[in-house]
């Protein structure tokens, strides 16, 4: 069964490795196969990805697209270190995005890492909401 995708006038979406963005007008297409999909509330740039939390989720998202995650294992591992040793109240949600990694579901790793985004913002103060 195909995936239903409605853009909203000017919403953007990754599909594989490319970056689509709409025209003026809502659109409704139809997606067969198995191609990593992310939505643009999201896709977070490498520009945004301004505190520890978004820079673990950026690598994550990065993880999700690639087509061979193993290359980036090492930039998640230090991220994760990194914000261990900054926040170490934020272990236990650092500890369920990286349980899904372990599990090479990366998109699960993405919901979870956008939890772990907000809850540092909840705690230290927003810089920039993802989804």
């Amino acid at each position: 069964m195909p995936l239903k995708i409605e853009l909203k006038p000017h919403e953007s979406i990754i599909i594989g490795e490319s970056l689509i963005t709409n025209d003026n007008e809502r659109t409704r297409f139809y997606i067969e196969g198995n191609v990593p999909i992310l939505r643009e509330k999201f896709i977070l740039r490498e520009s945004e990805a301004n505190t520890p939390s978004k820079r673990v989720y950026f690598i994550v998202q990065q993880m999700y697209l690639a087509k061979d995650a193993s290359q980036l294992q090492k930039m998640y591992l230090e991220y994760v270190r990194d914000l261990q040793n900054a926040a170490p109240s934020l272990i236990p949600f650092i500890a369920v995005v990286s349980d899904c990694v372990l599990n090479n579901d990366f998109y699960a790793a993405i919901k979870s890492a956008d939890k772990l985004v907000k809850k540092e913002a909840e705690l230290f103060g927003e810089a920039l909401n993802i989804g």
